[in-house]
This record gives C-alpha cells, structure tokens and sequence, in this order.
C-alpha cells in the first residue's frame, strides 16, 4: 500500500493513510459510508447483494443471534456484502478490519506475515475486536492452505485475513439493500467500545489513520466535497504533510508534539468551523494512535517473553530421561488406592490414582491401571495402601506435571505407613 495524502488542496477531503508504518491498527477504519475500490471480498461463496447500515453501532455478530458473541460494530453508511439469510439476520462477508483466528501451533511461517496450514481439517475462529470470545467456528482449512498473518495473541492464536468460507452476521432490521456500484467493497469496521485491553489484543503491525471527515458535520461526511478554500484548511494541507512525515518514521522516531500543537491552533479558532472540527477529529486520532501503538509494543514484548518461556519449557521436558524397562518380578510403586474422578467407575479406561498418605494433600504420584482382561479386582483394594507389580510404565502427558501410569499385573496389600496428618481434597 502506498502511503497517500490527500493531493487536491481545493477537495477538502483531508484523508491520508500510513501503512509502511510500524504499527497497523486493526479494525480502525473509518466506518463513514465512503466506498472504496477495490477486488470485490473472497468469501468462498457468491456475493448476492449489497446493503447499507442505517444506524449508529450496529453490532456485527459470530452468529445469526444475540447468542454469539458481538465482533466490531458498523456505523450508518457503512456498506455490507450479503451471503444470504437466515431469519431476520443477513451472513455476510467479514467487514475490513475484521480478523478471524488459527491456532499457532497448525502454522508454519518463516516470516510471521504469511503461513501454510500444517494440520486436516484445522477450525478457523470468528476473532472480535469487543471481547476475548472465540467459539464460533467459521470454516475448516485443509493442510497446505495459505493464510496471511496479521499478528499473534499471548492465548496461543493467531489472528488471519479471513479465509474464504468465512463469515459474520448482522441484524436485518438495520440494514437497507442496495444496488452497489461494480468493483466496491463495504467500509466500516469499528472497535467503538471496546476495553483498552481488548484494543490493544487487536493491533498489530502497521497502521492506518482513517478520514478526519466528523460523521456529525450533517453533509460533510466522509468522501463530501466542499467548494472553495480558506487560509485555515490551507493551514490543515500544510500541518497533515508534517504529520505524514512522522508516521514515515519508525514508531520509536516519531514525535508529533509540533505537528500536534499546529493542529490545536487550527481547532481552537472561530472562522472555519469545518477547519476547526477537522482538526479537533485529527488531534483525537493521533492520540488513539499513539496510544495503541504502545499497547501493541507492550502486547509483542509479553508475546516475546512467553514464547521465551515456552521454549525454556520445551527443552526442559526434552532432557527428562527416558523410561528404564521394569522388572515384573518387584513392586514399582506403592501408595494408597483411590478412584479417579479423570476416570471414574464405568469409564472405558480402567484408571485409579495412587496418593501418599504420609502428605499434607492428596498428590496423585501416579496411576494404575487394569489392562482388559485383567482378573485383579480392584475393589478390595480401594481407600487401603498398595504395591504395585507393572509391566509397563509410560508418562501420562498434557498437564503440567508428566505423571506416570503403571499397567498393573497384580496388586498387593502392604502396611500403611503412619501418616503425618490426613490428606485433603483430592489433587490430580
């Protein structure tokens, strides 16, 4: 993308974008009712028609009701591509600014930008920009599937352009259909209303500063064009190059405190009240920008820290020794018997846990289980103190602690040890 302001001093549109900036702002589009020309949205699907939002903070949901959970919202003007119906509710497809989401661990990706599925069948995620919800699931992707990449969350997912096959829905009662010009795409995704925490989950890298065009200036919404110039908007062409020139350097480099100030005298004089509303909008969105480009550093400096962690953790278990093979004749482990509450009576897998008695708490030291077709009964053995005899021992693995698991080959009671005071509730 080409970073673009506005050319014609004599429009008035004063629109400029930065995207070869260090942070992308997901989700902060402009959700005025301009149009934009572009490649009509891959949804996997036909687009069958096109519809206008007609009010304020429409929410655009996961799915077809108040159920699912609320993803951005859309203002009035901004524009939708409908999939189809369902009730009184229109699928269509995700709105720009939107992000679906993937598990990091069924990505391969040399450069964090753009990955190839790893894993069948991978479920791809309706991502929001309002909250930490992620159930719904909005299709399946197949191994070797490409993905473009727009940042990484502390959960382990990452957050994708939505693939073909996915879609949002919103509610029909706001949304008039409309003939769309060939070759225009809705507009509109907005995070109005979300928690600063959850805003700064959704940046990423890069950034786009959206139309300072105020929705409430009556005809002068975004993509109008006023007659004429004053000194003032002069002054805005003039202020909006230096701010372009900020947003070209990198995020650590920038200092908007001149451009700022400029922008302040524009907003606080009576001649031009148009002038004055523009930069009045301009001063609120670098404001938002700085402040979610701060949150998104902190957001990558965490990330970088638990990845850290995570490899630390991986090497630690990779020098764990293997299993030495057991002897049948001797007793492996011993401890007292109880019921799993993982794999309680008439579960497939004949699982019981075994605890020392001797700790202040239940710890489950390991399992034993009843191969099939096994006569050992364990129900004379239960709440009493075993040694077991195994023929095989693996590691149970998925929690935090790898416990061991012995396929038993006889139980035998022994004497209890003394216990230095009753176990507690039960700690698997």
């Amino acid at each position: 993308m080409t970073s673009k302001l506005f050319s014609n001093p004599h429009s008035n549109r004063l629109l400029f974008s930065f995207a070869g900036a260090a942070m992308v702002l997901v989700g902060s589009v402009s959700s005025a009712s301009a149009q934009v020309t572009a490649k009509r949205p891959t949804s996997g699907r036909a687009v069958a028609g096109y519809g206008e939002v007609t009010a304020n903070d429409v929410y655009v949901r996961s799915g077809d009701s108040t159920n699912h959970y609320t993803v951005c919202k859309l203002d009035a003007g901004a524009r939708v591509a409908i999939l189809g119906q369902r009730g009184a509710w229109f699928e269509i497809v995700p709105p720009p600014g939107t992000f679906s989401l993937i598990s990091a661990d069924y990505v391969d990706s040399a450069d964090n930008q753009t990955g190839l599925v790893s894993g069948d069948n991978v479920r791809v995620r309706a991502g929001s920009m309002l909250n930490d919800n992620k159930y719904t699931v909005q299709t399946m992707l197949k191994k070797g599937a490409p993905v473009t990449i727009l940042g990484r969350n502390p959960d382990g997912f990452l957050r994708i352009k939505p693939p073909a096959g996915a879609s949002l829905w919103i509610h029909s009662d706001f949304v008039a259909r409309i003939k769309a010009a060939p070759g225009t795409v809705p507009t509109g995704a907005s995070t109005a209303g979300a928690g600063s925490a959850t805003q700064a989950k959704t940046a990423s890298v890069g950034g786009v500063l959206g139309s300072a065009v105020p929705a409430g200036a009556g005809s002068r919404r975004a993509g109008a064009t006023l007659a004429g110039s004053t000194p003032w908007r002069e002054q805005l062409d003039q202020i909006d190059v230096a701010a372009k020139a900020e947003v070209a350097k990198a995020p650590v480099g920038r200092d908007f405190t001149d451009v700022i100030e400029r922008y302040r005298v524009v907003s606080q004089q009576s001649e031009d009240e148009y002038a004055r509303v523009f930069a009045v909008t301009r001063l609120e969105q670098i404001d938002n920008m700085v402040t979610l480009a701060a949150a998104v550093q902190k957001i990558q400096r965490l990330g970088d820290a638990a990845d850290a962690k995570r490899r630390a953790y991986l090497h630690d278990r990779a020098t764990i020794p293997p299993v030495a093979p057991l002897d049948p004749s001797g007793i492996q482990i011993q401890g007292e018997l109880r019921v799993s509450a993982l794999y309680p009576p008439g579960s497939t897998i004949r699982r019981y846990r075994l605890i020392d008695p001797t700790a202040s708490f239940a710890r489950t030291i390991g399992y034993v289980e009843i191969p099939p077709g096994s006569d050992i009964d364990p129900a004379g053995f239960l709440g009493r103190y075993v040694g077991v005899r195994a023929s095989q021992r693996r590691l149970q693995e998925g929690g935090v602690d790898p416990i061991p698991i012995y396929l038993a080959i006889e139980l035998v009671l022994l004497e209890a040890p003394v216990s230095a005071e009753p176990s507690t509730s039960p700690d698997e």
